[in-house]
């Protein structure tokens, strides 16, 4: 009986002992965020290129409109969008050809949220749609993959 337990003891303890660790693994997808802070003029648009380096979503979100010369906000209506980048022979970025569009006011939320895949082309857009009284500091964040 004590040669039973013996080897039980034994072969538990062989079975709880490994040297060789394990790390933990990671399913999250690292995302980025691309800034786009500028001024627009009333009836000007403005863009930003920015690349995607995997599949999954792309978030845009007009975070705030203020004035140039005055502390406040500007509760106006703009458009923002996403599309591909328009490159001069020279490789040059020239233009943005919008491929999704929307007007909304400034939020503290995403405005737009899009599956895109990996890509160096893409660009965020602002547009003023006829919402602008006077020129505004704009800040648009752009989360991706």
């Amino acid at each position: 009986m004590r040669f039973v337990a013996l080897f039980l003891l034994i072969s538990f303890c062989a079975a709880c002992g490994g040297d060789t660790p394990t790390s933990p693994s990671s399913t999250t997808a690292s995302r980025a965020t691309d800034r786009f802070d500028d001024i627009i003029n009333v009836g000007e648009s403005k863009f930003k290129a920015f690349s995607v380096g995997s599949n999954g979503t792309t978030s845009i979100n007009l975070a705030s409109l203020s004035p140039l010369t005055r502390p406040g906000v500007i509760n106006a209506t703009v458009e923002i969008g996403w599309g591909k980048t328009i490159k001069a022979d020279d490789g040059t970025v020239i233009g943005c050809d919008l491929a999704k569009v929307m007007q909304t006011a400034p939020a503290l939320t995403a405005q737009m949220n899009d599956t895109l895949g990996p890509s160096a082309d893409y660009c965020a857009n602002i547009a003023d749609v006829g919402g602008l009284r006077e020129s505004a500091n704009f800040s648009i964040r752009i989360m991706h993959p």
